[in-house]
């Protein structure tokens, strides 16, 4: 079956963009379009980032071809082991919390309507984050965090 391994993510500040996803989730720079190569120009640049399993491209385009012209996505999740210093970093690193969502639906304890201890956040470029210690099905049936 397909697995999600990729997610495009588009920005007016690629460095700014990546340098955030970094600090804040520890992921890891793979490539990044101010190193030697041909596509290195100030009106088309990328990143590319990883955590080891999913890949996620920052880019500007000089021209959108494709993606309809329009910055960033709804919104990505990460799974995270301790949520209270995910928080910390994302705000600590220009995010903000979106306390509204999380004072009305957060749930540290849990039940069968809401997701065990999520936080809702926005990057510093307004892209909606959700921060989760339980993790999200996998697989029909399957628990959160359940890898198979």
């Amino acid at each position: 079956m397909p697995k999600i391994r990729h997610i495009g993510i588009c920005t007016d500040d690629v460095h700014g963009t990546a340098d955030f996803y970094i600090e804040a989730f520890g992921m890891i720079e793979v490539d990044r379009s101010d190193r030697e190569g041909p596509q290195n120009t100030p009106e088309e640049s990328w990143a590319v980032l990883s955590d080891g399993y999913i890949n996620v491209t920052i880019l500007k385009f000089k021209e959108d071809r494709y993606g309809g012209g329009y910055p960033g996505l709804h919104h990505f999740g990460f799974h995270t082991e301790d949520l209270d210093e995910a928080g910390k970093k994302v705000i600590d690193n220009g995010g903000k919390e979106v306390k509204w969502w999380n004072d009305e639906f957060g749930n540290g304890e849990g039940d069968e309507n809401n997701w065990v201890g999520e936080k809702k956040y926005l990057s510093p470029q307004g892209i909606a984050l959700d921060v989760n210690p339980s993790g999200w099905r996998m697989f029909p049936g399957g628990s959160r965090g359940e890898d198979s």
